[in-house]
């Protein structure tokens, strides 16, 4: 018998709902809901989500270059900054996904 196994590296982001009076596991699925309708090439895809024992977790595909923030404060010798134009462009094109 074979077995072939594939693992995937992933990204999990802990949210903490502790500022919030409301129910957190309400808001979380409509978190969950809001987060996996969007789609655009500049925004991870939700791959997956928990919310258990009082967890709230949400699973994304794991990039290897960091996440926006890091690609766009680089503080690497090596790395070139991005331009003004290219940080427009990828603010403009995050912020119609999320419209």
């Amino acid at each position: 018998m074979l077995f072939s196994c594939k693992f995937q590296v992933l990204a999990v982001k802990k949210i903490i709902f502790s500022a919030f009076s409301s129910h957190p596991s309400d808001l979380f699925i409509e978190l969950v809901a809001n987060i996996s309708s969007l789609n655009h090439p500049n925004l991870a895809e939700l791959a997956g989500y928990c919310s258990e024992h009082g967890q709230c977790l949400l699973v994304y595909e794991f990039y290897q270059n960091g996440s926006l923030h890091d690609f766009l404060h680089m503080k690497d010798e090596h790395s070139k900054p991005l331009s003004w134009n290219n940080r427009v462009k990828i603010a403009l094109g995050s912020a119609r996904a999320l419209e």
